[in-house]
């Protein structure tokens, strides 16, 4: 009874094809006996011409060859099918009763015979060989493919382990799919967090009539859902889920638990099992390499959005340190001049009343005297007075308090414009203003005015040549904003920092107490007041006062 296992995977055709050669008729109707019994369909040839014709054409699933035959002999015809790629694998058993030779076994085998069969022969023995080799060059060619896939791999994840960047990432995926598969197009889906589509790239080796349909998010969700297993599948045209495709594959990139996305290849031909299993491969390499730039990426944003916050805390400690430095240099400061206004204060009234006294007595006496000297005393004693007063309004020393109220802030401005209107338009400033209604701030209206005055006397002075002086106020959240800005000769940056200090000007004739003292008001107002500046371009002072709790309510009727 002759045996043969028939597993489909092992044959090329079915029923699998054997390729008889032999110049002697009877051997060739017995050959072709024997193995339809088990299943085969047999081609029969009677010379090696015809049999390299038929192996190139049929590419046989096994090949019986005679050694003695008109023409050229087995060794000769055994030489022509390895020398070719479409037939050097094939499974050959040389079947003679001639080459008996020990050196004709050698010549044989090193040509490439997968086996020698010696005539007559026993059919058993023949099925027996013919399985054996048939199965031993099937793993062999597996061996081969398995190699060259783990090779493309290989390849494969040392390129996508390159590859960091998301953006990069997904057109280098279905781009290397699709040179490791022959197919018409590729296409990769990405889901977010909550397993929806956030995004497709379709990658194509030739012109797509709709390539839109391949990207459409609707059909990434229903394939996910057609996906039972999370390993790839193949479709064809009996079940394809896109009508313009008769066959394609698809899987999944899942990452532990996690789906990332989807992976597809679409064509016209069917792909095999080896394709398949090759594809699979490249969708595992994928969903690691998504998962990787994922974690770059969030590694890169938290390194950037750490760095952020470093600096912006490290600008914070910097501007908490110098508002520190210049609150304790400001208090001492402030005992300090109230010391030296004080002491500074009590004998300047008996020196101007005894001046003013001399000047009246010396008038009425009609001596000659020099009165320009006198006159420059007087002035400097007044200069005296206001650089005390100022020191005192600074200190809070002041013998009376200052009156607070609910105020606003645009009339107060509209009424120091008014004051210094002719001033600017002789100095050829032009005056803008955007002063809406807002709410109240609660302070003193005189102190208020001070400031506003001494910022528009400032604006003024940068401006000799003219220019435009702008004030406008807007409501930010709970505080007020108050903006003084022109278009003068602007403040060195050596020099923005230091504005504030007292007795530092940048004026020939100034005091440098007009800033310092503002700056103490609105401080005493529990506002801010800074300064930006550019030489050549201009300044602007910004105040930033808070609006007190009721100021919203109506203010109340003034008598």
């Amino acid at each position: 009874m002759i045996n043969f296992d028939l597993d489909p995977s092992l044959f090329t055709h079915n029923p699998p094809l054997v390729l008889a050669v032999d110049d002697d008729p009877n051997t060739a109707n017995m050959l072709e006996t024997i193995f339809k019994r088990v299943g085969f369909q047999v081609v029969k040839v009677s010379n090696g011409n015809a049999a390299l014709a038929q192996a190139q054409a049929l590419l046989p699933d096994l090949i019986l060859l005679d050694y003695m035959m008109p023409g050229m002999n087995g060794f000769e015809v055994l030489s022509a099918l390895r020398a070719e790629d479409s037939t050097k694998r094939i499974p050959t058993i040389i079947v003679t009763a001639q080459a008996r030779q020990p050196e004709d076994l050698e010549r044989g085998l090193k040509l490439g015979a997968d086996d020698y069969l010696y005539k007559p022969f026993n059919p058993q023995e023949l099925i027996a060989r013919a399985q054996s080799k048939i199965k031993a060059r099937k793993l062999e060619e597996d061996l081969e493919r398995r190699t060259r896939e783990l090779e493309a791999l290989l390849g494969v994840s040392e390129q996508f382990n390159q590859t960091i960047l998301m953006d990069e990432l997904l057109d280098l995926i279905p781009n290397l799919a699709l040179d490791l598969i022959p197919a018409v197009a590729g296409v990769i889906y990405l889901f977010d967090e909550s397993g929806n589509v956030s995004g497709a790239r379709v990658q194509a080796r030739e012109k797509l009539s709709n390539p839109d349909a391949l990207a459409n998010p609707t059909f990434a969700s229903r394939a996910l859902r057609w996906l039972e297993q999370p390993i790839a599948r193949t479709w064809s045209a009996n079940d394809t889920p896109l009508p313009q495709f008769e066959s394609g594959m698809i899987a999944p990139l899942r990452e532990g638990k996690n789906t990332l996305g989807l992976l597809m290849l679409v064509a016209q031909t069917p792909f095999d099992d080896h394709r398949l299993r090759l594809f699979d491969g490249i969708a595992r390499q994928a969903a690691l390499a998504l998962r990787n730039a994922e974690l770059y990426d969030i590694k890169a944003r938290y390194a950037t959005e750490l760095e952020m916050r470093v600096e912006e805390r490290t600008r914070e400690l910097q501007s908490t340190q110098q508002l520190l430095v210049r609150q304790e240099k400001l208090a001492s400061l402030g005992h300090l001049a109230a010391s030296i206004a004080h002491e500074i204060n009590n004998p300047l009234m008996p020196i101007r009343n005894l001046l003013d006294d001399l000047v009246e007595e010396l008038t009425d006496s009609q001596v000659e005297i020099d009165t320009k000297a006198i006159s420059i005393i007087q002035d400097s004693l007044e200069r005296i007075r206001k650089i005390v007063r100022q020191l005192l309004d600074f200190t809070g020393r002041r013998t009376e308090g200052p009156d607070l109220h609910f105020v606003e802030i645009g009339p107060i401005i509209e009424g120091i414009i008014d004051l210094n209107r002719k001033l600017l338009e002789q100095s050829k400033i032009k005056i803008e203003t955007d002063l809406p209604k807002l709410d109240a701030v609660y302070g003193s209206k005189d102190q208020l005015e001070q400031v506003f005055m001494n910022l528009t006397i400032n604006a003024q002075a940068a401006m000799p040549k003219g220019g435009t002086l702008r004030i406008c106020t807007r409501q930010d959240g709970d505080e007020i904003v108050i903006e003084f800005e022109d278009t003068g000769i602007g403040i060195a940056l050596e020099h923005i920092d230091r504005i504030f200090d007292p007795f530092f000007s940048t004026k020939p004739e100034g005091t440098g107490l007009g800033l310092f003292v503002s700056y103490g008001i609105i401080g005493s107002h529990n506002g801010s007041i800074t300064a930006e500046s550019k030489v050549g371009a201009g300044t602007r002072f910004i105040i930033r006062l808070p609006i007190h709790r009721n100021a919203a309510q109506p203010l109340p009727e003034e008598d």
